[in-house]
């Protein structure tokens, strides 16, 4: 009776129950938004389902005699990519939400010889006109351990004297080496923003090549020659330089098709081909409106980095001065980047554009338009 009692109670609750979890849903995002250095994966809610508090009552082990007493009534999951950032959410929930510490937990702390669910588990007041007594949880973990949770509860294990010997021990070094994913992935993003850091100075300093990857051409479009011609660029153009780069990967992929492979090359390339490229700008999105309706009058602000984009087509063409060689090399630019399956379109495309580009004259040997 009890139980059918706890139940009537739970269906005449549950409108509020969604609504105060919603609210708390909303209040949550907001907290985790006022971090700025903190980048979660997501923030869901789950309002426990009537089957599930039904079996959660029944247990032979426990007795309920309020229906405030169970705690995950409303229970709402963030998720974060990397481990340091659970810790970070536990902050702002520890100093901004009514935390009940007594029932709160940290289930990513346990023995080496235990594997299973891993999360950090607060239980806080609902507040919003609800009983005194009423709680909801907070459960925060990594996506990997968020993965493991998913799989677990298919499974229908929930502790590790439950799991049959023949998997154990499986589980177990799956486990670990989940956790080792997650240190590494978190070293990984340390490796790479102390890379990104130091990146500026090595590429002042000379020495070694740097090559071109995804952190180093952001560098690339600070170093101030590719900035002073972007700037050229968006003047010929009369628009505004943007913040936004140039499709990044897409850029990087014609740098290399072109043989520009490092942070050196690149600049000076620029600092020699800064006249030539200026020349190509009108011309070329002359030619694009023509063949692609691409015109920088649909554009509100023109991408940095537009300077490497043309530096990239002066390198394809200034290597012959043979019309067919830069037709073919053109081409095959083209082939690799915009028309994979169709190169008969590549070489269309690509003689057009040596056509248009002719009376610019690029060639190697070109006076800087500003110094370096």
């Amino acid at each position: 009776m009890q139980c059918e009692a706890l139940l009537e109670h739970y269906d005449d609750v549950l409108p509020a129950l969604r609504a105060r979890g919603e609210a708390l849903c909303t209040e949550l995002e907001a907290l985790l938004a006022s971090d700025p250095a903190l980048k979660a994966h997501s923030v869901s809610l789950r309002l426990k389902s009537r089957e599930s508090l039904a079996r959660k009552i029944a247990r032979p082990d426990r007795s309920y005699t309020d229906l405030w007493t169970i705690t995950d009534l409303i229970g709402l999951r963030v998720i974060t990519y990397f481990e340091d950032a659970v810790d970070r959410v536990g902050k702002l929930v520890e100093t901004r939400l009514p935390v009940d510490f007594g029932h709160s937990t940290d289930k990513r702390r346990r023995e080496p010889t235990e594997f299973g669910y891993r999360s950090l588990h607060y239980v806080c007041r609902i507040g919003g006109g609800l009983p005194e007594s009423a709680r909801f949880e907070v459960q925060v973990r990594t996506v990997l351990e968020h993965a493991w949770a998913e799989i677990e509860h298919d499974l229908g294990y929930k502790a590790t004297d439950e799991v049959p010997a023949v998997a154990r021990r499986r589980l177990n070094r799956l486990a670990g080496l989940l956790e080792l994913a997650d240190q590494e992935f978190g070293a990984i993003r340390r490796d790479l923003e102390s890379y990104a850091r130091a990146l500026p100075a090595r590429i002042e300093a000379g020495g070694a090549p740097v090559p071109l990857d995804r952190v180093s051409l952001d560098a690339l479009l600070d170093c101030a020659e590719v900035r002073l011609l972007d700037r050229k660029i968006a003047l010929v153009l009369d628009k505004e330089l943007g913040e936004e780069a140039f499709y990044p990967d897409y850029l990087l992929k014609m740098l290399a098709s072109s043989g520009v492979r490092n942070v050196a090359d690149a600049r000076a390339g620029i600092l020699e081909h800064q006249d030539v490229i200026a020349a190509m700008v009108k011309p070329y999105f002359a030619f694009a409106w023509q063949t692609w309706r691409l015109s920088p009058d649909r554009m509100a602000r023109i991408f940095r980095g537009y300077s490497l984009f043309f530096l990239a087509h002066v390198e394809v063409l200034r290597t012959s001065t043979l019309r067919i060689d830069k037709v073919e090399r053109l081409a095959r630019l083209y082939r690799e980047l915009d028309y994979p399956d169709d190169a008969r379109m590549a070489h269309q495309v690509a003689s057009m554009l040596v056509d248009v580009l002719g009376d610019v004259g690029v060639h190697p040997d070109v006076a800087p338009l500003v110094s370096g």
